[in-house]
């Protein structure tokens, strides 16, 4: 699609969009021109040696996906290009990136930063992956003075610009893959608090913002994180936001629901009421409730960490193989993301640094080769698919 047809489709369907709408101001309609992308990103020039073929698609497993994390985009270039190249060796289809606003847009409105981004991108085309692009995070310049980047810009019109650059720079390499904003319904991630109406701005304009450049794309609705609904506010249970999210006029801005299915330090599929993996048969019931019972839900992220209080190596090895035996064999799930590769760190006492396949220092965890394993297992068994689900 031109660029200027893009912008003007935008307006319209940005205009629609909020006009359909009910109960908030916030999801009124926008008018807002779409910037012109005059250089997308070249589909013909490289920043990185592939070791994979380039003259046909390798068969890759279509319901699985890893998520390396923010540490990829720090790799020198010698060590992330053995990274990508061992991600794509697993065979997974899936490379959930983030596609970070406060870190593109630091400098200000007109200004980008798409060097890492870039790099990623064009080294996971190269080796067939295919990208879910989290689009999520808000520069200084955007959100209210002395706040984090996890608060929702002050106005989701600059972050539907936003999206709507990166979808145009990215379309042309195959990146129609886009996940809203990341945990949502924690105030970890949606600073100071949760807000389902709130968010449901951000998602509608950002969606219709990247529909507008490509209509075909498949949106993924943030993915939720394990909570229940705390009497603070700090925390939503998933059940609770989509509800709201969907009361909010919501539903026309998603294909399918983020959940982030974590049950650590118990399996997947031992019941506890903090075990977010058994929980997404209740949220697919939202789903129906709604008249979405089409759509599926996206498991964008799932980990268990192997240090700082967390599991054993063998534990996190039998995650791997029940999280992906369970979710592959409901109806209403779509892939299923591991988070992460590589662990981020060494700190004994950092729970965060250790959720990787593979630890610090190089060596490969048990739960490398089950997941290996599983995915070989899942790609065996799958029906030829040559195009992504979408819209």
């Amino acid at each position: 699609m031109a660029l200027p047809r893009a912008a003007l489709a935008l307006v319209a369907a940005v205009g629609l969009l909020g006009a359909g709408c009910s109960g908030s101001d916030r999801t009124a309609a926008t008018t807002f021109t779409v910037p012109k992308v005059t250089t997308p990103l070249s589909t013909t020039t490289t920043t990185s040696t592939s070791t994979t073929s380039t003259t046909a698609p390798p068969p890759r497993a279509e319901r699985a996906g890893l998520s390396p994390g923010l540490g990829l985009a720090a790799l020198n270039q010698a060590d992330f290009t053995a990274t990508i190249d061992a991600i794509a060796a697993t065979d997974v289809r899936w490379l959930r990136v983030d596609f970070d606003w406060s870190v593109i847009q630091a400098g200000g409105p007109q200004s980008y930063d798409w060097a890492r981004t870039d790099r990623i991108v064009k080294a996971a085309t190269e080796r067939h992956l295919s990208i879910i692009a989290l689009v999520a995070y808000t520069p200084a310049w955007a959100r209210p003075f002395s706040t984090p980047d996890k608060n929702p810009p002050a106005n989701p019109d600059d972050f539907a610009r936003f999206v709507s650059t990166a979808a145009q720079r990215y379309a042309s390499l195959g990146v129609t893959t886009w996940e809203v904003w990341n945990e949502p319904n924690v105030a970890t991630f949606w600073y100071p608090r949760p807000d389902p109406e709130g968010y449901t701005a951000l998602l509608v304009r950002a969606s219709a913002a990247i529909r507008a450049v490509e209509p075909h794309s498949t949106i993924i609705s943030g993915g939720l994180a394990p909570a229940s609904d705390a009497a603070n506010g700090s925390q939503i249970d998933v059940r609770t936001f989509l509800t709201r999210v969907y009361s909010a006029g919501g539903a026309g801005a998603f294909d399918a629901v983020g959940l982030h299915p974590y049950s650590f330090p118990l399996l997947p599929t031992e019941p506890a009421d903090y075990n977010t993996f058994l929980a997404a048969p209740g949220l697919y019931q939202v789903m129906v409730e709604h008249g979405d019972a089409f759509k599926q839900i996206w498991g964008t992220e799932i980990g268990a960490p192997t240090g700082g209080g967390g599991v054993s190596e063998a534990v996190q090895s039998a995650i791997v193989a029940s999280a992906f035996r369970q979710w592959t064999a409901w109806k209403f799930t779509g892939p299923l993301i591991w988070f992460s590769y590589e662990d981020a760190g060494s700190d004994p006492g950092n729970r965060e640094d250790h959720f990787g396949l593979i630890a610090a220092d190089g060596r490969r965890k048990p739960g490398l080769s089950v997941f290996v394993r599983v995915v070989h297992d899942l790609l065996a068994r799958q029906p030829p698919i040559t195009e992504p689900t979408g819209r």
